[in-house]
């Protein structure tokens, strides 16, 4: 008999397991594939901002993850030179200044913060954590085929030894990389700015612990006539990357040439290095043009491809998954239909492309990126409003009737369509830890109008006294707003809808209230 799973993950690395570990936490009981043996071996994306660890807070596994990022959490700032010996800190300019400052109150917004983690450290977190849930995790075992049809998805898949075998799913996350067989099975054609650059990625060992003693940096930008690009912490110690333009013969260099060539980037002519790998790699802009296909969903590089500054692509991907794992479990609970998947597309398009888009501003290498990223001519975009300010155009929730949030300046409000604000409830809760699972109806202090009919649809009711949080979001005190898995708002009581409307139309299923 072929085994039946609410939904298959194709895709092992941080928006497949992300996805697995969000899956389990509403109640749904996925199974992961990866046609590779263990996790990313290379740093690739690093930076997570603070929207991804309040997805990690949501999990319970804030603590693995500051623990795995202790080694760079002092590796925070940038340099620049002809070689990294040389390289000093950038001169502050007035708008470098304004961004620092804008930086500095983030922590005010989230409960999270914001942490240097290479993927092939973080990776293993994750994937020890839903070994530990009981998620069946299936690495070394390849996504051979699918179909899909009204009744489910019908895939075989071949394990690391045996013969392949057949599954069948009600869903299918695509969460297989930039080339995505399942995406190019599809049809599904890519929009954006195509090919930026070929670029390749040295990763190597050395003890730089004297060099980099008084500059510990997350990113060097290189200027040398041997090789441009950048250099990148991985552990701060003996683990580093050095990123620059791939160029003919890459290829043919000897072990030796490669030693040579870092040595002079790095600008200690004796060093004893180790080259570690070799990583050729695309910087490009490649969107695919739907999300989802019938049964199917697109997550991550299989969905926006970009380039990789600031880890662009893997903050999305886990913003990806996280809107995308509560509506599936919600629909495979029988409290959704099948038309709430279609706001995953509808909420998650426009932000992929317009992230994809804005981190290929700079074509070339990392260094470039750096530069362009840096400079005074850098785009006027506010990071505050950018991480914890965007409102969805489209999709499940229901507009209260004020106009859209303003892109300038941080200020959500509480706006269905955008995340929670954040505030502190006591010395370890967020208001943004109060989502998931399930809906919750977040309420002002004299929530008495509200308990019956919570009560009636199944909603979690929890009253926030926070005069702060009750002004930004504009709720009197006895007010509410119904509170997404994702942390996003779904509806806010100044709406002329009635809560039950609203909760039937972001659900798309009849909901009666008898209050």
């Amino acid at each position: 008999m072929t085994a039946r799973i609410p939904v298959l993950i194709c895709g092992g690395g941080i928006a497949g397991l992300t996805a697995a570990l969000l899956l389990h936490r509403e109640g749904a009981a996925p199974m992961l594939v990866e046609k590779h043996a263990g996790t990313s071996p290379q740093p690739k994306a690093r930076r997570f901002n603070p929207r991804s660890t309040e997805v990690f807070r949501l999990l319970g596994l804030m603590d693995e993850v500051e623990r795995a990022s202790a080694p760079l959490a002092s590796f925070t700032g940038m340099l620049s030179g002809t070689t990294l010996a040389d390289a000093t800190w950038p001169q502050v300019t007035g708008s470098l200044r304004e961004r620092l400052k804008q930086h500095a109150k983030m922590p005010d917004l989230s409960p999270a913060p914001s942490v240097l983690c290479p993927q092939d450290v973080l990776e293993p977190v994750l994937r020890q954590a839903a070994v530990e849930r009981g998620i069946a995790i299936r690495f070394g075992t390849e996504l051979v085929s699918f179909e899909q049809d009204d009744a489910g998805i019908a895939a075989e898949l071949r394990p690391p030894d045996g013969d392949p075998y057949q599954v069948s799913a009600d869903y299918l996350i695509a969460a297989d990389g930039a080339r995505s067989p399942i995406r190019t099975a599809l049809g599904i054609t890519r929009s954006g700015h195509g090919h930026l650059a070929d670029n390749l990625d040295i990763c190597f060992r050395a003890d730089l612990g004297d060099l980099i003693r008084d500059k510990p940096f997350n990113l060097c930008r290189i200027e040398n006539p041997a090789a441009s690009g950048a250099f990148v912490s991985v552990n701060g110690t003996d683990r580093w990357l050095f990123s620059t333009s791939d160029f003919p013969g890459s290829d043919s260099l000897s072990e030796d040439g490669w030693r040579e060539l870092l040595r002079t980037v790095v600008g200690v002519p004796d060093l004893e290095v180790e080259v570690l790998s070799r990583m050729h790699w695309e910087s490009g802009m490649y969107v695919a043009d739907r999300f989802s296909s019938g049964r199917v969903f697109l997550a991550g590089d299989a969905a926006h491809a970009m380039p990789p500054m600031a880890a662009a692509g893997a903050n999305t991907a886990i913003a990806d998954v996280t809107n995308l794992a509560w509506k599936l479990a919600a629909v495979l609970s029988g409290s959704a239909t099948p038309d709430l998947l279609d706001s995953y597309h509808a909420e998650r398009h426009p932000i992929g492309y317009a992230t994809a888009e804005f981190s290929s501003m700079a074509s070339g290498h990392l260094g470039t990126m750096l530069a362009t990223i840096t400079s005074e001519d850098a785009p006027p975009v506010d990071p505050l409003a950018a991480l914890f300010g965007v409102q969805y155009e489209d999709g499940a929730f229901v507009p209260d009737g004020r106009g859209p949030a303003p892109t300038d300046r941080y200020g959500p409000a509480g706006r269905p369509g955008t995340r929670v604000p954040h505030a502190w409830l006591d010395a370890t809760t967020s208001t943004v830890d109060l989502a998931g699972p399930g809906l919750a109806l977040l309420t002002g202090p004299d929530n008495a109008r509200w308990s019956a009919e919570a009560d009636q649809l199944g909603l979690r009711l929890i009253p926030v006294s926070d005069e702060a949080w009750l002004a930004e979001t504009e709720l009197p005190a006895d007010g509410a707003l119904l509170l997404r898995p994702d942390a996003v708002v779904g509806w806010h009581s100044r709406s002329e809808i009635p809560l039950a409307d609203a909760l039937s139309r972001l659900l798309g299923t009849p909901v009666e209230a008898t209050v």
